[in-house]
């Protein structure tokens, strides 16, 4: 029997998960594409109770023109955006009356999440979407990885998948793999304020862009180590101070977050964000535009309201940053796209920018802790960052008011 060794890369909060069902304030069971594979659906169809047969005629719809194995039908949603097949205590039916590995692929995975980065190497890690996923890799300390062993067995079809070639990653992946293990490594200097730490990380990808227009990527592991020594003894400690400000391209630069903001607005966990921000903002034609007054709001706000949040609870905003690194393959993340390394330090600082204003706008609930108000605003995030055309507008909104990455970034950060 053929066999082969391999090993799984994960941060240790990764084998904790479990879905929590019914007890989640804010499940998955709504609002999303769910696609169901052809063997559950057929499973599905097959169930003979007639409450279930009716769920199955109005919640399951074939996808147009035969769809494939995976993508073969989709999940209906009621008028309130809620899956057809959750109960009302939030619970899914499905696994009620089937039970466990009765749930479509799509709904068994997420919000686990995976890439093979490296040959025999498979990073395994958690949307932070999720509620749960985002209380554990937030509120416990220090992220920490792992490293697990796993041997091949080609007799099982889920091991031939894992054995397959990395469909990331390319010719030079150890050198990118430096380069992101030191985005990490600079995310996780505490004695760093964390700003400073992520413009940190836009000066080291400018390095790498320029190393690779230099055809010197072997040199970047070397680069890599000695700039994060560099930023662990405060060697850019004063560099906001020196570089020149102009408050109009600050407000310039805040128009990539809130662009972004706008496009998800309507979304029920941001109305509160789109009641404060709108009568600020012209709507022509359909098109809304975030104008001085608006951004000038919102550079107040999150001075006032966000600012000392942040700095209160710097460890858990470094576990976002550090869980978004490392489960979007950062600095690859819009490298297909045509974004540089160099722009992608922008990514961070915008990411940071959104949690400003989250935190000035969506306030605490009667009775929410801290901790949980931490969690709910990260997961609004997560959820209005992961599918977006970012890449594209980050590059687009620099090149229009002639900034380049590093002092895009800066501003972002202010």
């Amino acid at each position: 029997m053929s066999m082969k060794e391999f090993v799984f890369y994960q941060p240790t909060y990764y084998k904790t998960f479990g879905c929590i069902g019914p007890d989640c304030s804010d499940n998955c069971c709504h609002s999303w594409v769910v696609t169901v594979d052809k063997a559950h659906y057929l499973q599905y169809k097959a169930v003979q109770d007639p409450d279930f047969q009716k769920m199955c005629k109005y919640g399951l719809v074939r996808t147009k023109q035969g769809g494939s194995e995976q993508d073969y039908a989709r999940m209906a949603l009621r008028t309130d955006g809620r899956c057809l097949f959750q109960d009302e205590d939030g619970g899914c039916h499905i696994y009620r009356v089937l039970g466990p590995g009765s749930l479509c692929h799509t709904c068994t995975v997420y919000p686990r999440m995976e890439h093979q980065f490296l040959p025999g190497r498979w990073e395994r890690s958690l949307s932070l979407s999720c509620e749960e996923a985002a209380r554990l890799a937030l509120l416990n300390g220090s992220i920490v990885f792992e490293t697990i062993p796993h041997t091949v067995d080609f007799a099982d079809a889920e091991d031939r998948r894992l054995a397959a070639a990395p469909s990331v990653g390319g010719q030079h992946a150890g050198e990118i793999q430096a380069a992101r293990e030191g985005c990490i490594s600079v995310m996780q200097l505490h004695s760093r304020p964390l700003p400073e730490r992520i413009l940190s990380i836009g000066l080291l990808l400018r390095r790498v862009d320029r190393l690779g227009a230099e055809n010197k990527l072997s040199e970047l592991p070397a680069m890599v180590q000695e700039h994060c020594a560099q930023t662990e003894q405060g060697a850019f400690a004063g560099l906001f101070d020196k570089m020149s400000y102009s408050r109009q391209a600050h407000l310039w630069a805040l128009t990539l977050p809130a662009q972004h903001l706008v496009k998800a607005m309507r979304r029920p966990v941001l109305r509160r964000v789109w009641e404060q921000l709108m009568p600020l903002c012209t709507i022509e034609n359909s098109k809304v535009t975030v104008g001085p007054e608006a951004l000038e709001f919102l550079l107040q706000q999150a001075a006032q309201k966000a600012d000392p949040f942040l700095q209160s609870h710097t460890q858990e905003i470094e576990n976002y940053f550090v869980n978004y690194i490392f489960s979007t393959l950062f600095p690859l993340t819009y490298g297909r796209s045509g974004l540089s390394p160099a722009y992608h330090g922008v990514l961070l600082a915008e990411q940071y920018a959104l949690l400003r204003i989250l935190f000035a706008l969506l306030d605490r609930q009667e009775g929410e802790s801290e901790e949980q108000w931490l969690v709910r605003v990260v997961v609004a995030l997560a959820r209005v960052t992961q599918h977006s055309d970012l890449g594209n507008n980050v590059h687009r909104i620099g090149q229009e008011n002639q900034l380049d990455s590093l002092a895009y970034a800066s501003y972002l950060l202010r």
